[in-house]
């Protein structure tokens, strides 16, 4: 604004004139000055709305997830583990039998995957590919080991075999104690054997797959960011977990 009445008053006119346009000057430039600080209250304020919003709605998810998603899935590995435990699959079983249910099992786990990376971390333009990757761990009890059993996509491949550290760590931390949910948030937990460093991830949700007294195998999600995961995100894979648990406690 300064500049302008300067500029005006430096130009050699002289009288009422100049005066009146070094008046001009002067306003235009306040009004400048005036409009760009209106705009910056506005982005300050539609940015103050956006993070209200986001927070009424990551809010309104939790909500949900907790109080349908997540007890109508463990009411489900329920009722499938109390199946299971008495009403298990004949030794004689057809081979044709098996093999459909290993068909609608591995079915269910792929659905399962899709859905941990699609509620999750969210695509982002331009090539809307997903952030997320998901993968299922399944746990051998007698060597203690994990085997990579399914994964949705990522930028990079998980690991086909967990390394003996990493097994130990999935094996007493998550799976241990009748399974505890594991996550890596950049705060209370800053690293885990789950994700190697250069890997391009940073969050982790990991939550043991258990029917009965079974460890089934670990469910895994990973994201860029720490902050692409919310405790929305912890109930949804919870949820999941149990979905998948009740698969295998048909057998």
């Amino acid at each position: 604004m300064a500049v302008a009445v300067v500029s005006v008053w430096a130009d050699g006119a002289q009288g009422n004139d100049k005066r009146l346009w070094a008046l001009i000057a002067g306003v235009c430039a306040f009004g400048v000055v005036l409009i760009t600080h209106l705009e910056r209250r506005l982005v300050e304020k539609g940015r103050a709305r956006a993070e209200l919003r986001a927070a009424e709605a990551e809010a309104h998810l939790t909500q949900a997830y907790s109080t349908a998603l997540q007890p109508l899935s463990d009411r489900v590995r329920q009722l499938t583990t109390l199946y299971g435990s008495v009403a298990r699959l004949p030794a004689s079983t057809p081979a044709q039998t098996v093999s459909d249910i290993e068909r609608e099992r591995r079915q269910i786990l792929d659905a399962v995957l899709f859905a941990a990376v699609t509620l999750t971390a969210p695509p982002v333009g331009p090539t809307f590919v997903p952030r997320a990757r998901c993968s299922f761990y399944l746990y051998d009890a007698a060597t203690g080991d994990f085997t990579l059993e399914g994964t949705q996509p990522g930028h990079r491949t998980p690991r086909s075999v967990i390394d003996p550290v990493g097994a130990a760590h999935m094996r007493n931390e998550i799976l241990g104690g009748g399974g505890k949910t594991f996550r890596i948030d950049g705060k209370n937990e800053p690293h885990s054997y789950l994700i190697p460093v250069g890997t391009g991830y940073k969050a982790v949700i990991a939550v043991p797959v258990i029917h009965g007294t079974e460890k089934v195998g670990i469910l895994s999600v990973d994201a860029p960011e720490y902050s692409d995961f919310t405790g929305a995100h912890v109930t949804l894979m919870e949820s999941l977990a149990n979905i998948l648990a009740a698969s295998y406690a048909l057998k």
